[in-house]
């Protein structure tokens, strides 16, 4: 699903480099978690594997797709068709609710669209879905905006948000953050059952290594980043 080879990045020429990663390949339908430190190229390394940036040297291929081939436009398409994302920060639309806020890839990708209205008939309908599986009850909540919820509910719409109309990658970036240690294991079990039932294949970024035991395999920023960024 991953593949990079001889990836460099850094933001200006007189900088020093910040992505220094000679190969790293993570299989279909692995869990892997990340790790390291502020400042060790957590944050770029996950925009290069989603194509938001591009290396100077290098390439990162995504499914089979060389993203450093694409012109911006193809790859922001192939991003939205391929790729879904779990943010820190969640990046929910407040004033939306959760229904409205799950089924936004779908406006941005015609493929998930129509992955999400085989399997239920209806994206809205497919979102619904979702969310009951990671436990939030959309009829119960209704109308109300996704701002009035909990961290918890917020993180868990997100999570829906990633998965509709299955994608074959899921980055998630400090994903427990907001979550405090009661509900954290929950979550990750809902997490791993949604993202078997789709296929998808896990990146999963924390500084929390106390979740890494629940993964295939566990990467560590300073062992696979050999720009030695601190």
């Amino acid at each position: 699903m991953i593949e990079l080879s001889n990836v460099r990045f850094r933001w200006r020429a007189s900088d020093p480099l910040l992505i220094d990663i000679a190969k790293l390949s993570v299989g279909n339908g692995e869990r892997v978690f990340l790790e390291g430190p502020s400042g060790s190229g957590k944050s770029t390394l996950l925009n290069l594997l989603g194509g938001v940036m591009v290396p100077e040297d290098g390439t990162v291929s995504i499914d089979g797709a060389d993203l450093t081939a694409l012109r911006q436009g193809v790859r922001d398409t192939f991003r939205a068709d391929r790729i879904g994302l779990i943010f820190q920060m969640f990046n929910l639309i407040p004033y939306l609710d959760l229904v409205d806020n799950v089924v936004l890839p779908c406006k941005f990708s015609t493929r998930r669209a129509r992955i999400a209205r085989e399997k239920s008939g209806s994206v809205e309908d497919e979102a619904r879905r979702l969310l009951r599986n990671i436990e939030i009850d959309p009829d119960m909540l209704g109308d109300r905006p996704v701002a009035t919820l909990s961290a918890g509910q917020q993180q868990r719409v997100a999570v829906a948000r990633s998965l509709i109309g299955s994608p074959q990658l899921i980055i998630a970036d400090e994903p427990t953050s907001a979550l405090d240690q009661n509900v954290r294991q929950s979550f990750m079990s809902l997490l791993f059952k949604e993202v078997a039932d789709v296929g998808a294949t896990l990146l999963f970024v924390s500084h929390d290594a106390s979740l890494a035991v629940d993964f295939d395999r566990r990467l560590i920023m300073s062992e696979i980043n050999e720009s030695g960024a601190k």
